[in-house]
């Protein structure tokens, strides 16, 4: 989402990943752009030494830009890196499960605005919620006001919900919480901080839970350059050592570009896209868009999704170097061995079929949720395939891991090759 959006706003940019930051990368940037995700994964893969050249980057003049995941990391409450004294709130007090389009008051007397009107439209995608209760010196950039069109809370269309339930809608809400067990009402949203701005020694941050990279959000995208606009101009004024030369990144294998990887890679999608078409033909999800899952409470969503579109993405890039006839002949990479892949994929789509059935079946009797307890069968299903946390481990986090890793060598592989 971040490398489309930036693309299409004519940003330039460089792809830094964690160790590039502790090898001290940051030195030849005035802006980092954290995108989301969940922050104790970046915790982890960042380590101390990243998190100290971080530190250390913006303490002397740079700035950060984090959304959702991204916004997260920089709080206080761990998993975080501690940047600003700002805290989430704690999970009974805020809306955990809200996605879809909310609009915003924007700060009209911050650069960052200008240009733009007072109300506009953004995107959230289950964020957290700012917690500031010792009142630490903070600038407002963004206030929630009101929900948009396609907002949700967990698999509730909002707007359908309050339309059945007309005047008496609170006393609705409560009943479906306490049927779901987590808060529903979207009011614990409003007028709550979208988007902030901190400091950090002579550095400034600016945290946004709302996605302000989505795809179609066309006035998220035009905060998102603004944002990016001022951060640059203000960015590394008092850094010490800031070069302007391209900084040596992390080296990495040419990304693996055979016709062999390659159908590979298809075959994988094959399997993952067959699994997200049972789950549709056993409405357990749909496509809410043309990136993302909308799917019933109990069963987990956003990891298959995510999984159709990471291999979608994979083929595309590989077919793409593969049609560059002046580039050299590349040879297989060995930090990704593709045909291992290939058979977690496999193994993983073939057992996810087993689990989403059964938690279909077990659904009939009552409601589930991802985490309980539901049968020996789902529930050693479950830890095999996703660990047990909702930042996902087990199966999926090693295929996920490799696929990373495979996207940045093929995105880097055609960057040298354009």
């Amino acid at each position: 989402m971040c490398l489309d959006t930036l693309k299409k706003l004519k940003i330039p940019f460089h792809l830094i990943t964690s160790s590039d930051i502790r090898a001290g990368a940051l030195d030849h940037h005035r802006v980092i752009l954290m995108p989301g995700g969940w922050a104790s994964h970046k915790v982890q893969a960042l380590g101390t030494e990243g998190r100290n050249r971080l530190e250390h980057f913006l303490r002397h003049g740079g700035t950060y830009l984090g959304f959702c995941g991204g916004a997260g990391l920089a709080l206080s409450s761990p998993p975080s890196l501690g940047l600003v004294p700002l805290k989430r709130k704690k999970l009974q007090d805020r809306l955990p499960s809200a996605s879809g389009e909310v609009w915003i008051e924007g700060n009209p007397r911050h650069p960052a605005w200008a240009g733009l009107p007072g109300f506009l439209p953004v995107t959230v995608w289950w964020p957290s919620q700012f917690h500031n209760p010792a009142k630490h010196e903070v600038t407002s950039l963004g206030t929630y006001r009101a929900r948009g069109k396609d907002f949700m809370v967990a698999d509730i269309c909002v707007e359908s919900f309050e339309q059945a339930h007309g005047n008496k809608k609170a006393q609705a809400w409560q009943h479906m919480e306490n049927t779901y067990g987590i808060n529903l009402n979207p009011e614990k949203l409003i007028p709550d901080q979208a988007i902030i701005e901190a400091s950090l020694g002579k550095g400034r941050l600016i945290l946004s839970y709302p996605h302000l990279e989505s795809p179609e959000d066309s006035w998220g995208n035009r905060l998102c350059f603004n944002l990016l606009s001022y951060l640059d101009l203000h960015g590394g004024a008092h850094l010490p050592h800031w070069k302007t030369s391209r900084p040596e990144v992390e080296k990495t294998p040419r990304a693996p570009v055979s016709r062999e990887t390659l159908a590979l890679l298809m075959q994988a999608q094959g399997m993952a896209d067959e699994l997200i078409l049972m789950g549709e033909k056993n409405l357990l999800w749909r496509w809410r868009n043309p990136w993302l899952l909308s799917w019933r409470r109990g069963v987990r969503g956003l990891e298959y999704g995510m999984l159709t579109l990471s291999l979608k993405n994979a083929v595309c890039l590989t077919r793409r170097l593969l049609r560059k006839e002046s580039s050299p002949a590349l040879q297989p990479s060995s930090s990704v061995p593709v045909p291992d892949l290939f058979e977690d994929v496999s193994r993983f789509c073939q057992k996810a079929r087993l689990l989403l059935m059964e938690e279909k079946t077990a659904s009939q009797n009552g409601g589930i949720s991802k985490l309980s307890a539901v049968s020996s069968l789902v529930d050693d299903l479950r830890r095999e395939l996703f660990g047990e946390k909702m930042n996902h481990g087990g199966l999926s986090r090693s295929i996920f891991d490799r696929l990373d890793r495979l996207l940045l060598e093929l995105l880097r592989a055609q960057e040298t090759l354009t």
